[in-house]
């Protein structure tokens, strides 16, 4: 009896036990569940956090760039602020000097319409003045046609009474030779000698007469055949002899006749001025410059003192004696009288004892222009 109450009391607590177990399966299990949406949750609740974490983190950072924008916009506006105040200051400035053009304009205006009554003065000033001008240039021309007509006459007619001295000197040196002493033939020598340098005088001055009224008859000038034929002229006619060199010479255009008297007058003084020298050298060249030809004539003779440049091409104006050197005082006014009407200039430059170089300008025709070569002739 014993046995049996322990038995169904040992079934009770088995059947309890079992119970209990499977209501704590089932409380585990449920458990389980749990723990399993709990995890769920949690896991979702870390990511909508971690979401929101990252959200407040991008609007932390765009909180951060709005403000550095907003830094940024509020000193572009200050500096705006500021550079409206310098561009009010410069409008100001702008606006004071635009009424102080619109006085200097009143005051241009008043001095243009001044001026406008001055150049209409002037206008008639200058008329009148080329109105004198031209009444002077008349007068000027006249009186030159006088001096050179007068010129000619009396150099025309100085020659009857210069035979005639030449004649009787002749006809004494001739008729009473055996008569005349040492000291009377000098004498006799000295007249003759004055007479032919009063002919050669007489000649250039008329020369130099018949230039104002000569036409000049332009042509194509071979400067190079015109030298050589000058070269071997003054060599027949000359005691003295040089060296001459020259550049093949640009042709010239002009009157032929003219220019070779240039030429003559120049190569002639050149070789005259460097007698005296050991070796006497004279060149010829010729450059183009600037639309015109320029000639000159080099020698390495007596030279002259620069300040009396402009005595050298004035009828009579001698910078060394006779006695020094030969001549009438005319020739280069002569070259002087042909360049000038063939439109050109001519000057000098030189050195005492040293040289001189006489220059000439023409013209420049371009289709007449040739290359330049040296060659020399002795």
């Amino acid at each position: 009896m014993t046995n049996k109450i322990e038995n169904q009391h040992f079934l009770k607590q088995e059947v309890k036990i079992t119970t209990a177990l499977k209501l704590s399966e089932e409380a585990l299990e449920a458990l389980d569940e749990a723990n399993k949406e709990i995890a769920i949750k949690l896991s979702r609740a870390v990511k909508e956090l971690s979401l929101q974490n990252e959200e407040i983190n991008n609007r932390a950072a765009e909180l951060i760039l709005a403000n550095k924008e907003l830094a940024f916009q509020n000193d572009q506006k200050d500096k705006r602020a500021a550079e409206l105040v310098i561009a009010n200051l410069e409008l100001a400035y702008q606006n004071e000097e635009k009424e102080k053009r619109a006085a200097e304009l009143v005051i241009a205006n008043k001095e243009l319409s001044f001026q406008k009554g001055e150049k209409k003065k002037r206008a008639v000033e200058l008329y009148d003045s080329n109105k004198e001008v031209d009444e002077l240039e008349k007068r000027v021309k006249e009186r030159t046609e006088d001096l050179e007509s007068f010129s000619y006459s009396v150099s025309h007619d100085l020659r009857t009474p210069l035979r005639a001295i030449n004649g009787y000197a002749q006809m004494l040196s001739e008729d009473y030779e055996a008569v005349l002493d040492a000291e009377g033939k000098r004498w006799l020598g000295e007249v003759r000698n004055n007479a032919k340098k009063m002919g050669v005088l007489i000649d250039d001055l008329l020369t130099f007469s018949r230039l104002g009224r000569k036409a000049i008859v332009k042509s194509k000038v071979d400067m190079n055949a015109l030298a050589e034929t000058v070269m071997s002229e003054i060599n027949q006619s000359m005691t003295h002899h040089a060296e001459i060199r020259f550049n093949n010479l640009f042709p010239a255009t002009g009157d032929f006749s003219l220019l070779k008297l240039v030429m003559t007058n120049l190569l002639y003084n050149a070789i005259k001025y460097s007698s005296k020298k050991e070796k006497p050298i004279i060149e010829i060249s010729s450059v183009r410059k600037n639309g015109t030809l320029i000639y000159c004539v080099k020698d390495n003779g007596a030279g002259f003192d620069m300040q009396y440049a402009h005595k050298l091409f004035g009828v009579f104006q001698r910078l060394h004696s006779v006695e020094e050197f030969s001549g009438t005082g005319v020739g280069l006014a002569i070259v002087h009288r042909i360049i000038n009407k063939h439109g050109g200039k001519v000057w000098a430059k030189g050195k005492e004892g040293e040289g001189a170089d006489f220059f000439f300008s023409l013209a420049c025709n371009e289709a007449e222009i040739v290359e330049n070569n040296m060659f020399k002739l002795n």
